[in-house]
């Protein structure tokens, strides 16, 4: 599911990601592991969390977005729901991965739906984004 698009790819060095500040890239094992799996699960089988966190995402996280949302070898699709997991409960990306196939066939249609509708606001709202330098 990758959705191509028409934008200029930008690149952001990794320690201004707000998704690598939040957790994004962590491991996680053992009882931590699992708690974090139901949190994904939570999320996602709530369609009104779905939408609340994917859209924190693209509104909260612009660097991340930038960077992922702008590379057309990247799930973007996949990138969204991950990201709402972690910005919603720490959930590494790993652990959604992993958690994906325990959610029902509706739940990850209707997931990447609005994956899907997220990607084309952020798009929209950023076709003139033009590649600069921020110094923090």
């Amino acid at each position: 599911m990758n959705e191509k698009t028409d934008l200029n790819r930008i690149y952001h060095h990794y320690e201004m990601w707000e998704d690598w500040k939040h957790g994004f890239y962590n491991n996680s094992s053992g009882s931590e592991k699992e708690k974090l799996k139901q949190k994904a699960i939570n999320m996602f089988n709530s369609e009104e969390l779905t939408k609340q966190n994917m859209k924190r995402v693209i509104e909260e996280w612009t660097c991340s977005c930038e960077h992922n949302l702008t590379n057309n070898g990247l799930n973007k699709v996949a990138y969204i729901g991950q990201a709402a997991c972690c910005i919603y409960g720490g959930v590494p990306s790993t652990v959604t991965m992993e958690c994906w196939s325990l959610l029902s066939k509706d739940v990850q249609d209707r997931s990447n739906k609005i994956a899907k509708e997220i990607i084309k606001e952020w798009i929209d709202n950023n076709k003139n984004i033009q590649l600069c330098l921020n110094i923090y």
